[in-house]
């Protein structure tokens, strides 16, 4: 993700994490120690997985969304997102905002 996100952040791509099992300590040592550099919100409560629609199981932590512009799913990776198989989905909304 953080790779992805060096790459396509200058594209107006934008990245946010959605943290479900962390403590804010815990979570901002991890940020620190990887260099993450998006935001990440706080959602112990499952507040925000909620507010997705089903888009995201509360148990099928990691899982990435890719919104498109207007903002709706455009794709789901449930599990640890590969960098490559990212890009190709990013590149695909791209073209389809273009």
């Amino acid at each position: 993700m953080k790779a992805v996100h060096s790459e396509y952040g200058a594209q107006g791509v934008e990245f946010v994490g959605v943290n479900t099992r962390d403590k804010a300590g815990p979570a901002a040592a991890f940020e620190e120690t990887f260099g993450i550099t998006y935001p990440s919100i706080p959602d112990p409560d499952g507040v925000v997985i909620a507010s997705m629609d089903g888009s995201v199981s509360p148990n099928a932590v990691p899982t990435t969304l890719i919104l498109d512009a207007e903002g709706r799913v455009a794709a789901r990776i449930t599990g640890a997102a590969d960098q490559s198989t990212l890009e190709s989905l990013l590149e695909t909304v791209l073209a389809e905002a273009a």
